[in-house]
């Protein structure tokens, strides 16, 4: 996130993580009714309501669709586990396995995102996670419906700080997680932060970006759809027009004129738009340009770039998950994959020759860092000590 909005949400949600640590389900209670306004029976959705919820059947087949390309994608992406000798007689093995349980957090605010739910369990559940909760403050259908269609029974409605503070130090009706993904607003993403030293966390992605690179054989009501899509989620979204041409900066102008958080820059070169970009490292960046395959060549900082196409398109039905990094963090992070569910097991296996020879690097380099156990314990190892 950009800006000194995240510091300030920390400060807001760190007596609420605190809460929950401390006194579990009745402070989530407490924290959910000051929030929301009434106070819940309790958090878990009935397996009556998931199987009662229902939406429209054009509805139904699309998020199917969309589950068919996100685990087509997924599946495709397993590491591969390595075993190597990469010292006589010692073989060392790096072997994938999934992590025990995950938490998705799925917002059901202003704009409840079903779609969320399903760019972070399919991969989970491709990846072989045995259980996985999900989090969701008054639960709209169609995110209800995505949990019977991946057969996710363990759904609770409650949502915010206090959600991701009951998944990571458990309750006595939410058992604690290895793992919380999922985007969120300010205060679900500060609170990830707080509790990332207890768990695991995704990206801690903050308000939709998109910069628009374009030249002159751009379509400008194409450039300013995609812009306005991802001004939709909200003012302090970011939605930028790199041109090369005047003409198209004009036009675009003309078309968004009427939202505060789309900007239009003209820019002398390509080359400039493209050192602009890599300097903002983008959540989403599309390429509108002649050679767009040319300029690709030179992107490394984007959570995702799209070429032939909107954003949005590449975002649910591609497969390609749209819990991307944004406020810089493309510079060093990457969209939701299927490695964010497993984790890497290293083993390493020695013969009594390898063990003897090891001995023969263990031992300067321990004493050399003022080690000498370390030392003793290889020369022990070879029956030489």
């Amino acid at each position: 996130m950009r800006g000194a909005g995240l510091d300030d949400a920390i400060t807001v949600v760190s007596p609420i993580v605190a809460d929950v640590r401390a006194r579990g389900d009745e402070a989530v209670l407490e924290w959910t009714e000051r929030f929301d306004g009434l106070r819940p029976d309790g958090f878990r959705v009935t397996a009556e309501e998931i199987a009662a919820a229902e939406v429209d059947a054009d509805v139904l087949e699309a998020l199917r669709a969309m589950i068919r390309a996100v685990r087509t994608f997924s599946e495709a992406q397993r590491p591969r586990d390595t075993s190597v000798e990469a010292a006589p007689g010692i073989v060392s093995d790096r072997r994938w396995l999934p992590l025990d349980s995950v938490g998705i957090c799925v917002p059901s605010g202003t704009f409840p995102l079903p779609s969320s739910l399903v760019m972070a369990a399919v991969p989970a559940l491709v990846a072989g996670v045995r259980r996985i909760a999900v989090v969701t403050p008054r639960p709209v259908s169609a995110t209800l419906v995505v949990a019977r269609e991946l057969g996710l029974d363990e759904v609770y409605a409650i949502g915010g700080a206090q959600a991701v503070a009951a998944l990571a130090y458990g309750t006595a009706s939410i058992a604690p997680v290895d793992r919380i993904v999922g985007p969120g607003n300010a205060y679900v993403t500060a609170a990830k932060l707080l509790v990332s030293t207890r768990v695991g966390i995704d990206i801690p992605a903050g308000p939709s970006e998109v910069i628009v690179i374009a030249d002159g054989s751009a379509d400008p009501e194409a450039c300013a759809a995609d812009l306005l899509a991802q001004a939709e989620h909200g003012s302090e979204s970011e939605a930028l027009l790199l041109s090369t041409d005047r003409v198209l900066s004009d036009a675009v102008t003309s078309l968004v004129a009427q939202y505060d958080n789309v900007r239009i820059e003209t820019v002398a070169s390509l080359a400039a738009a493209l050192a602009r970009s890599e300097a903002f490292a983008p959540e989403h960046l599309e390429l509108h340009v002649a050679d767009p395959e040319a300029l690709l060549a030179g992107v490394r900082n984007a959570g995702s770039v799209f070429i032939g196409g909107s954003a949005v398109v590449g975002d649910y039905a591609a497969g390609a998950t749209h819990v991307l990094p944004t406020g810089g963090l493309a510079r060093s992070s990457g969209g939701l994959g299927l490695e964010m569910f497993m984790k890497p097991l290293q083993i390493v296996r020695a013969t009594a020759a390898g063990a003897e020879a090891a001995a023969r690097v263990v031992g300067p380099i321990a004493r050399a860092e003022g080690l000498p156990l370390h030392a003793a314990a290889a020369e022990r190892a070879t029956g030489r000590a």
